[in-house]
């Protein structure tokens, strides 16, 4: 089901290549500042404590986004990281070896039902093209969590050229759950972001020079239980 994707990300990640490497792509590291910053407050309305929160990172690759989580306190074997890239999920491994890593063949591949309390994905829907298997991978990341889990969207506001170019919207795919936050934001700093409130003035300033500003070119949102 997934031939195409891997087809594609053998040109775009081969195995045993860092492809994403900050050091060496500027806007990858500012990337990574702002999944930071949007996974921070995705954690923050999640209740219970995080060193007991369970979470299935879908599409991890080799595994940047679920190392991301041990920096908020998560405990590694209470992750999960899947994606359909062999090679991807065995450098995942290399660099994390206390992290459950898997590699899934297909939609009826995935970890039990309900077993989860966040499901995340970072980028990923970008990269499926076509509706229907976006549509089946919202539906399974649903399952995963059952009920009253949470999930976390870090993607694009469009899907990669490979994938179609065409819009994502988070709502349309989990329109059953109760929408708890949506951001669409920029990589790079937001001009809201770099002024102090100034009194009340912020505001003012943000609608006068605000479309000096970098484009927002990605959403974050936070879903929660069923509504």
């Amino acid at each position: 089901m997934f031939e195409d994707l891997l087809s594609q990300y053998d040109t775009l990640e081969p195995a045993g290549a860092d492809t994403w490497n900050p050091l060496r792509n500027e806007l990858e590291l500012w990337h990574r500042t702002r999944l930071l910053v949007e996974l921070a407050g995705a954690l923050k309305v999640l209740p219970g404590p995080l060193d007991k929160i369970r979470v299935l990172d879908v599409g991890c690759g080799v595994g940047r986004s679920t190392r991301l989580l041990l920096e908020f306190g998560l405990r590694p074997e209470n992750l999960v990281g899947i994606d359909v890239r062999p090679s991807a999920i065995e450098h995942a491994r290399r660099l994390n070896p206390a992290i459950p890593f898997r590699t899934v063949k297909g939609f009826d591949d995935w970890p039990v039902d309900s077993e989860f309390d966040l499901c995340m994905q970072c980028t990923v829907f970008s990269s499926i093209p076509g509706a229907e298997r976006r549509e089946l991978t919202a539906r399974m990341m649903t399952k995963a969590v059952g009920n009253q889990g949470f999930i976390f969207w870090w993607d694009r506001l469009r899907a990669n050229d490979f994938a179609g170019n065409d819009p994502l919207d988070p709502v349309s795919f989990f329109a059953g759950r109760r929408l708890l936050s949506l951001r669409r934001v920029s990589l790079w700093p937001c001009v809201e972001e770099s002024l102090r409130p100034l009194r009340g003035l912020r505001k003012v300033f943000v609608s006068l020079f605000g479309r000096l500003g970098y484009p927002r070119t990605h959403v974050a949102a936070v879903f929660g239980p069923k509504v």
